[in-house]
């Protein structure tokens, strides 16, 4: 295993063969400045590998991650507030359309932003029988914004799962979430990093059989695929008012 980064609880490993982990191992695993810093230096590093290669991104024990630092944002203004949110879409958007497949392995609670860091990859196995992932947005009083509304629209299809996890709250397990479309897969924990990997092998351009992969190509078909969403994670502001896309 070659470490590429391992520093403040964010780490990225490469097994040899093209599969790259970033791993979140910072207890839950809430997203503050320091977290958004780690995690976008994570990605720079990995953006600079030479393909073929996969990302996936996973948590360390109970938590892929918590969502957004209460803490943080209780003790700031709005303008402190608005600029982490505003830097965690720009991370958001990079995962969106990388120029490679991604894989979130949900080995824990994903609430909120951690939600979004799943959805933002193009692939999501959850651990079963523990953890749930939820948009609480309803619960803590907050709005959604342009960037994570867009994000969720863009990987959410059924408008019914948006408004009942949405407008309600709900904690979605493995199985519900399978149900509702929101993962790809579900397995027992021990299984888990072996599952994520054999996904993100898959999406080796070798195992596509694709002859004439271009990454370039491939991050302009994800721009394409979820414009309006990569859009508002790279150019919105968290203090605009909501708008129609016309």
């Amino acid at each position: 295993m070659n470490v590429l980064q391992d520093e403040k609880g964010i780490s990225l490993t490469a097994n040899g063969s093209g599969i790259y982990t970033i791993q979140m191992k910072r207890g839950q695993n809430v997203v503050n400045p320091e977290f958004v810093d780690m995690l976008r230096n994570a990605i720079e590093k990995f953006e600079k590998v030479a393909h073929p290669k996969s990302l996936i991104l996973t948590g360390d024990g109970k938590f892929f991650s918590n969502g957004l630092d209460l803490n943080f944002l209780q003790r700031s203004n709005e303008v402190e507030k608005g600029v982490l949110i505003e830097r965690f879409w720009k991370v958001l958007a990079r995962l969106l359309v990388m120029d490679c497949r991604t894989v979130a392995v949900i080995n824990g609670h994903g609430f909120g932003a951690g939600l979004f860091l799943a959805l933002a990859c193009d692939f999501r196995i959850m651990r079963s029988n523990r953890g749930y992932i939820c948009w609480p947005e309803i619960n803590l009083g907050m709005r959604l914004a342009k960037g994570f509304s867009e994000l969720t629209k863009a990987k959410v299809t059924d408008p019914k799962i948006i408004r009942e996890g949405v407008l309600t709250g709900k904690r979605y397990d493995s199985v519900d979430a399978i149900k509702a479309g929101l993962i790809d897969e579900e397995c027992p924990i021990e299984e888990l990093v072996h599952r994520g990997e054999l996904l993100a092998v898959a999406g080796l351009p070798k195992n596509l059989k694709l002859q004439n992969f271009n990454p370039r190509s491939f991050q302009q078909i994800k721009i394409e695929l979820y414009c309006d969403a990569y859009r508002a994670l790279t150019f919105g502001k968290f203090d605009a008012p909501p708008e129609s896309r016309l």
